[in-house]
């Protein structure tokens, strides 16, 4: 995903992928006005050349999970998008069996 480790002179697209910008911008279309952050995000990033350093795991936390995966990588980095990740799951799991409890009775 990130694939130079050089300053800030460097284009938006040497920071991060073209699909990372397309799948940035497209999440920030769907969660509109609020998603907008999340191309921000990486504008302010990639601006400061800070980009290149974030995994590929931290970078799809950001897109997909918007505020909240933001706040994650930003706190905590690639061990806080694991967290996240895991807290997500746990909550899609428990509605699942919600979900599937409330059909059974």
């Amino acid at each position: 995903m990130a694939t130079n480790m050089s300053g800030s002179n460097d284009s938006l697209t040497d920071q991060y992928s073209t699909i990372v910008w397309v799948a940035a911008v497209v999440f920030g279309l769907l969660s509109f006005p609020v998603g907008l952050i999340i191309p921000g995000y990486f504008y302010y990033k990639a601006s400061k050349g800070q980009g290149a350093a974030q995994s590929g795991l931290e970078i799809w936390t950001a897109i997909i999970l918007g505020i909240f995966g933001i706040a994650a990588v930003e706190l905590g980095g690639r061990k806080g998008a694991k967290i996240l990740w895991a807290i997500v799951a746990a909550l899609f799991l428990l509605s699942v069996l919600g979900l599937s409890a409330l059909l059974v009775f």
